[in-house]
């Protein structure tokens, strides 16, 4: 017999900078595949998320159509405690903006899974990335690791 939790419950006691979501989000991104999402950053109710995504070469061929510094596009290698299953790129030139009630819905959706936890030295990456984006307006100082 598993235990069910309520999904205010799942996002309160996991919600943090790091933490590792796999949902669906049409609404974002126009497919029905679920992507692992990663929080980095929260600001109030408001989530900031990177997407992993496994397309390279289109997300390369992306970067440099737009201009792009190279370095904004970070590899995350998949390991036990982020739960990444396959080669995870990140494009920290985009992010998508979901409010706490959002992420409750996603769980109530039943098409969410928490993960894993990326490490302080990948969440580092990813930071490093954001921080050579142009576009990217994310505040710096909301994108600290929990300590």
């Amino acid at each position: 017999m598993s235990i069910v939790f309520p999904p205010d419950f799942v996002i309160n006691s996991t919600l943090k900078v790091g933490v590792v979501y796999k949902f669906e989000a049409s609404e974002l991104i126009e497919t029905e595949i679920p992507h692992y999402f990663i929080i980095i950053a929260i600001d109030g109710d408001d989530n900031f998320l990177a997407m992993c995504t496994t397309q390279l070469a289109s997300q390369s061929a992306y970067i440099r159509r737009k201009g792009y510094d190279a370095g904004t596009l970070t590899y995350i290698q998949p390991n036990k405690e982020n739960g990444l299953k396959e080669l995870s790129y990140v494009n920290c030139n985009n992010y998508f903006n979901l409010t706490k009630a959002q992420l409750i819905e996603k769980v109530t959706s039943k098409k969410f899974e928490l993960t894993g936890n990326l490490s302080d030295v990948e969440y580092a990456k990813i930071v490093n990335s954001i921080t050579l984006s142009t576009v990217n307006d994310i505040p710096h100082f909301l994108l600290e690791y929990p300590k």
